[in-house]
């Protein structure tokens, strides 16, 4: 994986001194289409059969998340949904008024851990 170096200033402290730091650094977004094309080389599903089964999860998938579950992708990971509230003395006072944040989130399996383990890094 590339990285640069780049220098930034603490946002918790302002005042303080800027720190040097390792920023990742990205090279070209894969999409759907090159992801279905490299996937069809190694199975006997055309890029269009790919691209048709990756639509159709991504217009179920919040279907699946608004339901309260969670999408394990075996060896992948787990999405679900999460979401912050604020908090009340009385438990009578919780509502879903109190709740904000609605976010996905994303946990990867054991298996991508142990393949990205070996990830080396080099200086951009």
């Amino acid at each position: 994986m590339m990285y640069s170096v780049k220098q930034r200033q603490n946002p918790l402290d302002r005042d303080g001194d800027s720190k040097y730091y390792a920023s990742a650094e990205y090279g070209e977004e894969i999409d759907v289409n090159k992801l279905a094309k490299d996937i069809s080389k190694s199975c006997t599903l055309t890029p269009a059969d790919i691209v048709a089964v990756i639509e159709s999860f991504l217009d179920k998938m919040p279907q699946y998340l608004k339901s309260s579950n969670r999408i394990r992708l075996n060896k992948f990971g787990i999405f679900k949904l999460s979401f912050s509230s604020a908090g009340h003395e009385k438990l009578e006072d919780v509502s879903a008024n109190d709740i904000k944040n609605l976010r996905v989130l994303f946990t990867p399996s054991a298996e991508l851990k142990k393949e990205l383990a070996d990830v080396h890094y080099t200086k951009k």
